[in-house]
């Protein structure tokens, strides 16, 4: 596993408390079981033979698995979690590793100049829409909620790829490169963030040149929490869903489709920091690390396809009408940005800079 405790040990003290905050009082169900962290639960794999496809939803929760799209009404988002289950064959049992990562809310940028970026082809092709942030970039839909209720985003689903993590090219800076990709809700106008995705870390000093890559859930405030024996790699395919049951009770469940395995997590809220369910997006971030935004991981391009979002009343929403976000440096230089592809794809890219 890779070393972080040099960069890490003194924020790993403030983290390790918050890890202590969260208490899980609910009932658990026969099958759930408590985690290594407080508040974090995994449920059982289902018995031999059960098909969660024709199962009910209340079957699908009780074992469990996400949220079903409607087959009816919205069919390629069926298709896109009909795919993930048939997928699921063997449910990994998580080992949960605190960090003192955060992936916090939006951070705006510096407004990069409009006229600039759309005479740059590498750039957003949507510039006239696009806003700009020194910590986000990918793309964000809009409930409306103002408050935890039937407008909130309940569910949203993404498939992407593991990226292959390195540094800037021809860069080399004595350390970590860090970079994420998830989907997740709220964080723009709302101040948690309920969500799921990867980490892929780059390593350059003098001639070592390393990468480290994990599968993680967070509910900002709370650090990023690395989700152990479930592994990845570059080039895996992944399937990501996170969902709630309340302001205060989250789900994420992630499917590898190279090694057909899947893990499920349940996880509470921030005491204080309950879900609104205002925005849903796709995001690659750099995060924040010792209390400052990291240097971004040189991804290359990384493909988001089948994102989708559902609110608590069952209205839809995918890429197609949402925000645009293009990542900015600490200059004010766009470092990474997402390319439309269709209505519920798109592919996001790094300019190579990196920084």
């Amino acid at each position: 596993m890779k070393n972080v405790a040099s960069a890490l040990a003194a924020a790993m003290v403030l983290a390790a408390p918050l890890a202590g905050i969260a208490q899980n009082t609910r009932h658990l169900q026969p099958n759930e079981h408590a985690l290594n962290l407080p508040g974090a639960t995994t449920i059982e794999a289902p018995p031999a033979g059960f098909d969660p496809i024709a199962a009910s939803d209340e079957e699908l929760a009780y074992y469990g698995f996400p949220p079903r799209p409607d087959q009816f009404t919205q069919a390629k988002a069926y298709a896109t979690w009909f795919r993930a289950m048939k997928a699921s064959k063997v449910r990994v049992v998580p080992t949960l590793e605190q960090t003192a990562i955060f992936h916090g809310p939006v951070k705006p940028g510096k407004v990069a100049d409009p006229t600039a970026v759309e005479s740059n082809p590498l750039l957003s092709t949507q510039a006239k829409d696009t806003s700009y942030s020194s910590n986000w970039s990918g793309y964000v839909d809009f409930s409306g909620a103002a408050s935890y209720g039937s407008s909130s985003f309940y569910f949203l689903v993404n498939d992407y790829t593991v990226p292959v993590a390195q540094q800037a090219f021809g860069a080399c800076t004595g350390g970590w490169d860090w970079g994420s990709a998830w989907n997740g809700i709220d964080g723009w106008g709302s101040p948690d963030v309920l969500q799921a995705g990867i980490e892929f870390d780059a390593y350059c000093s003098g001639s070592t040149r390393s990468s480290y890559y994990s599968a993680w859930y967070e509910w900002y405030p709370y650090g990023e929490v690395r989700i152990g024996s479930f592994p990845i790699a570059p080039g895996d395919d992944l399937f990501v869903e996170v969902w709630h049951t309340s302001s205060t009770q989250g789900y994420a469940y992630l499917v590898n489709y190279n090694n057909d395995q899947a893990v499920e997590v349940g996880f509470t809220a921030y005491p204080g920091y309950p879900l609104v369910g205002n925005s849903a997006e796709w995001v690659v971030e750099r995060p924040a690390v010792n209390g400052s935004l990291a240097t971004l991981t040189n991804y290359i391009m990384d493909p988001f396809w089948d994102a989708y979002a559902y609110t608590e009343s069952y209205a839809f929403f995918e890429v197609n009408g949402a925000t645009p976000v293009d990542m900015e440096d600490n200059n004010g230089n766009v470092i990474s940005y997402p390319e439309y592809l269709g209505v519920e794809s798109f592919v996001m890219h790094d300019t190579g800079s990196a920084y």
